[in-house]
């Protein structure tokens, strides 16, 4: 068995997979990619399967050494890539498979747009389900090294290459590439708790522009803006939703994600489609964000469309 030894950590580098899905009655929350779209796309280019272990490396500074030749595409924020020593052909590049020789090492530096990359190796990382899924989940202690975030010293087995068909080299193609530079629009589909806030409250939702705040994380993204004055009272505590839009007693909105708490009572506005989610977990600290009202209709088309493309 092939190993990923961790030389360079960076801030916040998990192992995941598309998540935890069917225990939130007993407490666990899904965690997994917090943008499905690269993480998809990172599998597919390698050819693995859907649900594929793989690493989210957030913010870059990462350094890793594959002692097996494999072969490895990195999908999402914009983190320079440089392998030692240097392939002598061929560029190495985001969004596209990447041929690694044994005892390469691998580097990503800081992000320049975006905030999460998804490394994906062909054949998948070879570690243990938990609970079914692959995924770490650092406040529950799930997964690969009891949920924590990976280390300096750490090690990841893996199948080499020679285990699978060569292939050509695949690549994303540029339609499928996002901006995260652009300002981000959010689709509300209204939940059962929307007509507690007023008419005013709603307006002042939809024509503002906030800011994401620096407190946000996996568990969820935090806004800044002008805040409702008298925002609904607290509720008793139930099950929470991915991407519920939930107004605190400070009157701004926090947007629950995949390491979200399983229940809550503050009033809900409803929840963002889990496509656009995707791509907010991708935002920076100050980028913009605007909400606009949408249907669960709407939504579902584009989230079946989004399934069948990656159902391979």
């Amino acid at each position: 068995m092939a190993s990923l030894h961790i030389l360079r950590s960076g801030p916040h580098s998990l192992v995941i997979d598309k998540g935890r899905v069917g225990f939130q009655d007993i407490g666990v929350s899904p965690g997994g990619a917090a943008d499905q779209h690269a993480y998809n796309w990172a599998n597919r280019l390698v050819g693995n399967p859907a649900n594929s272990a793989a690493l989210e490396i957030t913010f870059g500074g990462v350094e890793l050494q594959f002692s097996h030749a494999c072969r490895i595409a990195v999908c999402g924020a914009n983190m320079p890539l440089s392998l030692s020593p240097a392939n002598s052909a061929k560029q190495v590049n985001l969004w596209q498979s990447i041929d690694i020789s044994a005892g390469q090492t691998f580097k990503l530096a800081a992000a320049r747009t975006g905030l999460r990359s998804y490394l994906a190796i062909q054949g998948g990382l070879r570690v243990h389900q938990e609970l079914n899924s692959y995924s770490s989940s650092p406040r529950q202690g799930l997964g690969p090294f009891n949920g924590r975030a990976l280390k300096m010293g750490d090690q990841l087995p893996y199948l080499p290459v020679s285990q699978f068909a060569k292939r050509l080299t695949q690549q994303t193609p540029v339609r499928f590439v996002p901006n995260y530079q652009q300002p981000l629009k959010l689709a509300l589909i209204p939940g059962y708790q929307f007509s507690q806030f007023s008419p005013q409250q709603i307006d002042l939702l939809t024509k503002q522009t906030y800011h994401i705040s620096d407190l946000s994380d996996r568990m969820g993204i935090r806004l800044e803006g002008e805040a409702f004055a008298t925002p609904p009272k607290s509720l008793e505590s139930e099950a929470i939703a991915q991407g519920a839009v939930q107004v605190p007693p400070n009157g701004l909105p926090i947007i629950l994600s995949v390491d979200r708490q399983t229940v809550g009572g503050y009033p809900k506005l409803g929840c963002i489609s889990r496509l656009d989610l995707f791509a907010l977990n991708q935002c920076r600290p100050q980028q913009t964000v605007q909400f606009y009202l949408s249907s669960q209709q709407q939504q579902r088309q584009r989230w079946l469309a989004f399934e069948r493309y990656f159902s391979w």
